[in-house]
């Protein structure tokens, strides 16, 4: 049988005061109730914790030996409960989220700006990767959850809508675009094109919005991150398509970009999460700091590019 910390805690008190009847007092029983504490904690022991004569009480040779280990039990105890309650209240713990490198580079700091100033001691793992993985770190629940596009199929998650941004192109400073007043999808005709490979998110909607208005493109060049793609174009490789949320990775001095029109294509994105999983206390602080999204940096800097999808997002 295993004692609770009440037990230790009274030994604790007898060890300090060498009186049954003052230590019942500080410990708030009555002294026949307090006795039988302190025997019962002998007797699950089997060993005699105190000697007793008609005048005192003091520690055997083996209540001796238990009372540093009775003080580590009670610290350990304390220390527990005080970190179980930081916890609860977000102050301490963990949120791992998985998101696109778009999202992550630029969403994600603003938002980390001011959820680490009210939880500082809450540790942030973010896992920028494409989509696919996003909803593999979801499924197996390495993270609390993702942000990306729609997964296809709705096997074990759920998506919420958040957000959604406009492709935008983006070219040199000296490209010919440069003098026009609107950009259009068809004049991807004319150029040479630089995008990402099919297996991410962008190149899909590119595709599945190249199929829709009956066009093909150019493509001179295929890579993975945002970054290859910005040095790419920066070397007169030729042009690229991305969203809005996405300049703040490529966007560099001898970079500028225009509003894509005819049509005008968004990217939709939003959280995903397992249908079956709730979210720890830390995981819900931090969704309660996206609910201010529409005062994020990202909006601020392209206006008219990004904007709030509803008020659907599963906070709670």
């Amino acid at each position: 049988m295993t004692a609770g910390i009440r037990p230790i805690e009274a030994f604790l008190t007898l060890a300090e005061t060498g009186s049954f009847s003052s230590a019942a007092r500080r410990f708030g029983l009555s002294q026949p109730a307090f006795s039988l504490a302190i025997q019962r904690l002998e007797d699950d022991m089997g060993i005699r914790l105190f000697r007793r004569t008609s005048r005192s009480v003091f520690l055997s040779p083996e209540g001796e030996a238990f009372l540093p280990k009775a003080k580590n039990l009670q610290r350990t105890w304390r220390s527990t409960f005080e970190e179980m309650a930081d916890i609860a209240a977000a102050r301490r713990g963990r949120v791992a989220v998985a998101a696109l490198p778009s999202i992550a580079a630029s969403l994600l700091p603003g938002v980390m700006r001011r959820f680490a100033s009210g939880h500082p001691e809450v540790t942030v793992e973010i896992h920028d990767v494409l989509h696919d993985e996003v909803i593999a770190l979801v499924r197996s629940g390495r993270v609390d959850f993702g942000i990306s596009i729609a997964p296809h199929g709705a096997g074990e998650t759920n998506f919420a809508p958040l957000l959604a941004d406009k492709f935008v192109v983006i070219f040199q400073r000296d490209h010919p675009f440069a003098t026009q007043e609107h950009i259009t999808w068809t004049m991807f005709r004319r150029e040479s094109v630089v995008f990402m490979t099919p297996m991410t998110s962008v190149r899909q909607l590119v595709d599945s919005t190249l199929v829709e208005l009956r066009q093909s493109a150019h493509f001179v060049c295929e890579v993975n991150h945002l970054a290859t793609v910005a040095c790419m174009v920066a070397s007169g490789l030729g042009v690229t398509a991305l969203p809005a949320l996405c300049l703040p990775v490529v966007l560099r001095p001898d970079l500028v970009w225009r509003p894509l029109e005819g049509p005008a294509v968004e990217r939709g994105l939003g959280l995903v999460s397992r249908d079956s999983g709730e979210f720890s206390v830390a995981a819900s602080a931090f969704l309660d700091v996206l609910r201010d999204i529409p005062e994020s940096d990202a909006f601020a800097a392209f206006p008219g590019q990004v904007r709030r999808l509803g008020d659907t997002v599963p906070f709670s």
